[in-house]
């Protein structure tokens, strides 16, 4: 029943200016510094937000947290005014990335703006690097993701 927590900054001040736009993460456990989630990765978190209106697409908060897992009995804590995120394997890219597909389960509106979208949009794909392996033993078939603001301090 692991739940793995994540904070990312938007822009963070030592990510390569190639991620400009993006949110990265620091884990000093696997020594990682400004970890980019990449432009596509973030643009689906940032379109989420937008969809359970925790934010316009053009001024995405600074900082968030990423709780995931992909335990069905985790995921089960999330609350129903979540903001969440089941994330579905799709296929493995050329370029070392893991492609998923991400669909927005919570809230209901949240649900529903996005699957507007994604109607006239197509399905979000979501790359994800190799450092997914730090958390999980091989790529999750499915798991779940889900995106607070944390409070300001």
């Amino acid at each position: 029943m692991t739940l793995y927590s994540l904070t990312a900054t938007y822009n963070h001040p030592e990510a390569p200016k190639a991620y400009d736009g993006c949110y990265s993460y620091d884990d000093p456990k696997f020594d990682l510094v400004a970890e980019p989630l990449v432009h596509d990765a973030t643009q689906a978190i940032i379109c989420a937000m937008a969809s359970a209106d925790m934010c316009l697409t053009s001024t995405p908060p600074p900082t968030i947290k990423l709780d995931f897992t992909n335990n069905t009995v985790t995921v089960k804590k999330f609350t129903d005014d979540d903001l969440v995120l089941e994330l579905t394997y799709v296929d493995y890219s050329d370029d070392d990335y893991n492609m998923y597909s991400a669909t927005v389960i919570s809230p209901d509106k949240a649900a529903l703006n996005s699957q507007i979208a994604d109607d006239f949009n197509g399905t979000t794909l979501v790359p994800l690097c190799s450092h997914l392996f730090d958390y999980f033993l091989a790529a999750p078939k499915t798991f779940w993701v889900r995106v607070t603001i944390p409070e300001l301090s």
